[in-house]
């Protein structure tokens, strides 16, 4: 590193530029701090004249030696440098990486975090003679400090990372195309091992033929436009060869070739039923339509187990669960555990039972016939599933090109009808009058070809709807009223949009239509494996005038103490928004208990997190539960 920051190692030309993110640096320091390997520097050394680019780093003397070249490493020692020296970064902006010495968890910390005084700049700590009474007595600790030996402790671990031995590897080459070969096989693809391509090695290492027949049936599916993940896949085998959605239990000694070849069989054939219904039924035409490649697996295992045959209304229920798991993010937590409990549930139960049952558990926190609210479609972009919900409701409704009037295909021929999200709003006539959460969200998008969007370019509406024929807008929900279309009604015109859409995803959803004058419920709590989190019925309801007291401008100041650590919240009484600003679970949630789930989750991820929101969080200013609100 000191060597890098003199001078003596460069950065040669064929290198890419520096890509990490602020998390990858976080995540570098963790791993050292807790021992893991973190690979090996590669540099050559030659005494050829080679071209170099200059360094993210501030390079204070260049050597009068030949430098030595950082053929693989640079984002790692880099950000190695910019921590040690936060004066070395060249473009002058410091990376604040604090060591949290409560937890010991590297963070990269928000406005609010850093002014805790326990946040420990890690650049100090990694000073060659610093002393650590002193960092903790500034921060407020006393010697007395029941915690003070163990922080220190600790600050001294993070100190040690300056021994902490890598290997590397210098190779001596004047030949610069091979070194520019080494270097491009080094580095192709790019791409980090996960645990199912693990999991496939050692299935091909016991079974002969595996890995060429698992690979055939993979190039199977990208020929299909269907693509599905190795970990989806897998979790699927698994759960046919009887093992559980934990896919590591197939390299297991109990699992013998003859079993992996047939669980691997009724996969190919499961997920060949499932793509068909995704396909045909759902009208998903690709997998990458899928909020996530796990929505797979309930439909694989089901028809599966039916022979590819549904009853009667069955294939209704089914695609409504296909929509609803995407819709509300099902997959996001606890993957494993969902499907284990769905495995169970399809081999124990039948007809209506059966569906009512999974798309219970789909709905997450929601009741199972609550409508969606326009307010759930608020602050929500081009990467939620609702909007790719809506793609699909568009290609069920044969929605048709503005321009050409030809229904819109998913995978034309014709690359000038590739379809492309359009802002109804063109971005350039509102982002300077309207904030960006206003005009890149699902209510100021529409579906149309490419050629028709540049023909559009920056008109607003009120210039170019007149041209469209009145039921292309109303393919895609347009409202119909020409006066929203002008700029000055541009918040207007998202309002009515949002309350069209939020009825096409309950009519897609299979949920009531949304009123105005209802008002939605939710459970509360996400459901466990084998019963339903329950609320205290005898909870008070919100009181208004109470609630109004307590609100500052970012809601209801609540707070929850879990495991030693507090979390602090905001709390909206009359949408049950719970947003955590920084710290464990930071996020927005649609309810308490999805708030209470995932601060559990982020800081125990290995027990369940259910929890019920209403007793987890407390109010702040009086001390009692968030229930005393409600």
């Amino acid at each position: 590193m000191e060597d890098l920051l003199h001078g003596k190692v460069v950065i040669p030309s064929i290198q890419r530029d520096f890509v990490w993110m602020r998390p990858d640096v976080r995540d570098l320091f963790d791993s050292l701090y807790r021992g893991y390997p973190v690979g090996a520097l590669l540099l050559w050394k030659t005494n050829l004249t080679v071209p170099f680019k200059t360094a993210a780093v501030v390079q204070t003397d260049k050597s009068i030696h030949q430098p030595l070249y950082l053929l693989d490493g640079q984002q790692r020692l880099t950000s190695l440098a910019w921590v040690y020296r936060p004066e070395s970064k060249a473009d002058g902006r410091l990376i604040d990486l604090r060591f949290d010495v409560r937890t010991e968890e590297f963070v990269n910390p928000s406005a609010v975090q850093r002014k805790d005084p326990l946040l420990i700049p890690v650049s100090t700590l990694l000073q060659e003679n610093v002393q650590f009474y002193q960092v903790l007595l500034r921060a407020g600790v006393p010697f007395d400090d029941p915690n003070f030996e163990a922080w220190t402790r600790r600050m001294q671990k993070v100190n040690s990372i300056r021994h902490h031995q890598i290997a590397v590897i210098t190779y001596e080459s004047d030949d610069y195309e091979e070194v520019a070969e080494l270097f491009a096989r080094l580095n192709k693809g790019g791409r980090r091992l996960s645990k199912g391509d693990l999991v496939y090695s050692a299935i091909a290492a016991r079974w002969a033929d595996g890995l060429d027949t698992m690979d055939s049936f993979h190039q199977e599916l990208r020929d299909s436009n269907f693509a599905l993940n190795r970990e989806a896949v897998l979790r699927l085998m698994s759960l046919l060869a009887g093992t559980g959605a934990h896919h590591i239990k197939l390299i297991g000694a109990e699992v013998s070739e003859a079993a992996l070849k047939e669980a691997w069989q009724h996969t190919e054939r499961a997920l060949r039923y499932a793509i068909d219904f995704l396909k045909g039924e759902c009208s998903i035409p690709r997998s990458e339509v899928l909020s996530s490649p796990n929505v797979t697996i309930v439909p694989a295992l089901l028809l599966h187990h039916r022979d590819g045959k549904l009853r009667p209304g069955e294939a209704q229920l089914l695609r409504r669960w296909v929509y609803t798991a995407m819709a509300f993010s099902h997959y996001s937590l606890q993957v494993e555990g969902k499907l284990d409990a769905e495995a169970r549930l399809i081999k124990s139960r039948e007809g209506e039972g059966l569906f009512a049952e999974l798309l219970r558990r789909a709905s997450g926190t929601r009741s199972l016939d609550s409508a969606l609210h326009p307010r759930d479609l608020e602050q929500k972009y081009s990467t939620h599933p609702f909007f790719k919900l809506l793609y699909i409701a568009a290609l069920r409704g044969t929605a048709r090109d503005w321009a050409t009037n030809i229904a819109i295909s998913d995978q034309p021929m014709n690359s000038g009808a590739t379809i492309e999200f359009h802002h109804v709003f063109p971005r350039a006539r509102v982002q300077g009058t309207y904030a960006k959460e206003e005009w890149n969200s699902l209510a100021n998008l529409a579906f149309i070809t490419g050629q028709t969007n540049k023909m559009i370019s920056s008109r607003l509406p009120a210039q170019y709807m007149t041209e469209i024929a009145v039921e292309r807008l109303a393919e895609q929900w347009i409202p119909e009223e020409p006066e929203l279309w002008s700029l000055d009604r541009f918040p207007d015109f998202l309002a009515a949009r949002r309350c069209l859409l939020a009825n096409v995803l309950n009519k897609l959803l299979g949920l009531p239509s949304y009123d105005a004058g209802i008002t939605r419920e939710t459970t509360g709590g996400l459901p466990v494996d084998d019963e339903l989190i329950v609320e205290d019925s005898a909870a008070p309801t919100l009181v208004g005038a109470e609630a109004q007291e307590l609100r500052t401008k970012d809601g209801v100041e609540v707070h929850a103490i879990y495991e030693g650590r507090r979390v602090d919240a905001y709390y909206d009484p009359w949408s049950r928004v719970v947003k955590i600003h920084s710290g464990p679970g930071h996020g927005e949630y649609e309810t308490p208990s999805g708030a209470a789930v995932a601060v559990v989750h982020a800081i125990n991820p290995h027990i369940n997190p259910n929890r019920n929101g209403w007793s987890f969080w407390t109010v702040t200013a009086t001390g009692q539960l968030l229930q005393s609100i409600r």
